[in-house]
C-alpha cells in the first residue's frame, strides 16, 4: 500500500487541486460572457481539462455553475453587509446599488440567475437570495427614515432599477462607452435622493415572492433547478 507521504501521490492531489481551480475560473469567465446557458465544452477547454475531468469534480455542469454563482451572490450579500454597517444611511445605499448594478452588468450568468424565479432554486439557493432581498429591504426602511430616500421609491424599485444598464448597448445608431453603466447609476440616484421634484407614476414593482397563488408564465422558459443533488 502506498505511503500517504508518497511524492507521487502528493502530486497527483496537487495537480488534482490545480484542475479544480482551474474549472472554477474558467467556469466564473464563461458563466460571465455567456450566461447560465454556458456550455460544459467551452468551460473544460478554456481549463485546460477534458470534459470527463469537470463531471468528475463536480459531478454536472449545473453543480459547477451553482456554486459559482452562489459565490457571486456572497458578494454582493458582502456589500449589503458593509453598507447596512455605514454609518451614513445615504452612502451605504448608493454604494451598495451602485455595486448591485455593476455586478450583474459585468456578470451575465448572474443578472440571469437574480432575474429568475426564486421557487425554481434549491434551498441553499433560495436561503442565500432571500437573505439578500431582507438585507435590501433594511437598507431601504433606514434611507426613509433618514429622508434621505424619496418616500415614494421602494426596495423593490432598487431591485429593478439595478438592472438598467444590464442591456446598455447600441440604439437608433448611438452605442454606449464603458462609462456607460456607471452614468446611468449615477442619473438613477440622482433621481431616487429625496425628496423628489415629482411624484412617481403608478405602483411599485411586484413581489412574485409574496403572491401565494400565482400562477407560472408559461412563456417563460424555465431553467434547470440548481441544487446539491447535481453535484452527486
Amino acid at each position: 500500500m502506498p505511503s500517504p507521504c508518497d511524492p507521487i501521490r502528493g502530486s497527483e492531489r496537487a495537480d488534482s487541486r490545480r484542475k479544480r481551480l482551474r474549472l472554477i475560473d474558467a467556469a466564473r469567465a464563461v458563466v460571465a460572457e455567456k450566461g447560465m446557458d454556458a456550455a460544459a465544452a467551452e468551460i473544460a477547454a478554456r481549463a485546460e481539462v477534458g470534459i470527463g475531468t469537470l463531471y468528475r469534480r463536480f459531478g454536472s455542469k449545473e453543480a459547477l455553475i451553482k456554486d459559482v454563482l452562489l459565490d457571486g451572490i456572497a458578494e454582493i450579500q458582502a456589500a449589503a453587509d458593509e453598507a447596512i454597517a455605514d454609518e451614513d444611511p445615504w452612502t451605504g445605499i448608493a454604494k451598495f446599488f451602485a455595486t448591485l448594478s455593476e455586478a450583474q452588468r459585468a456578470n451575465r450568468g448572474l443578472a440571469e440567475f437574480t432575474a429568475d424565479y426564486a421557487s425554481a432554486f434549491a434551498q441553499d439557493v433560495s436561503e442565500q437570495s432571500m437573505k439578500l432581498r431582507a438585507s435590501i429591504e433594511q437598507l431601504t426602511e433606514r434611507a426613509h427614515r433618514a429622508r434621505v430616500l424619496r418616500a415614494d421609491v421602494s426596495w423593490r424599485d432598487l431591485v429593478v432599477l439595478s438592472l438598467a444598464s444590464v442591456q446598455a448597448g447600441e440604439c437608433l445608431g448611438v452605442r454606449a462607452t464603458e462609462q456607460q453603466g456607471q452614468r446611468t447609476t449615477a442619473l438613477l440616484l440622482q433621481g431616487l435622493r429625496a425628496p423628489g421634484a415629482h411624484p412617481l407614476p403608478g405602483h411599485p414593482p411586484i413581489d412574485l415572492l409574496d403572491q401565494p397563488n400565482r400562477q407560472p408564465d408559461p412563456d417563460r422558459p424555465r431553467r434547470p433547478v440548481l441544487n446539491r443533488q447535481s453535484a452527486e
